[in-house]
């Protein structure tokens, strides 16, 4: 597993053997300027994996993000499905997450599903 980023804000790593990228959530991002290296962070990342990889974002610990930062959600979901993601799993604990991250999704045309229990997201991107 190769650590991308790991910050207050979010934990991007990428398990090569298995094509696949893991990203972490956390809290309230409060503008874009909280999170000045996500969309590179999210190239590095890219760079490191094949077309047909998948994705396990957990956002678990997330809160509502403004529009802002919304637009920088958008921009990295461009950025993934520009690189072929295969398919997406979206880890959720709480009901605002999953609408703002859907809304985000559907408008970007991005392959995910979302779940509530980690072992079942890994399955379906097994799979």
């Amino acid at each position: 597993m190769i650590t991308i980023a790991e910050n207050k804000q979010y934990s991007l790593k990428v398990d090569i053997t298995k094509n696949r990228a893991f990203l972490k959530i956390n809290g309230f991002w409060r503008n874009k300027e909280d999170i000045p290296g996500y969309l590179q962070d999210w190239d590095e990342a890219i760079k490191k994996l094949s077309k047909g990889f998948t994705l396990l974002t957990d956002a678990t610990e997330m809160t509502i993000h403004p529009g802002d930062v919304r637009d920088v959600h958008s921009k990295a979901q461009e950025k993934i499905i520009k690189a072929e993601v295969k398919k997406v799993a979206e880890l959720h604990s709480k009901n605002v997450s999953i609408m703002q991250l859907d809304g985000v999704s559907r408008n970007s045309g991005m392959p995910k599903k979302n779940f509530n229990d980690k072992e079942e997201a890994l399955k379906w991107l097994d799979a």
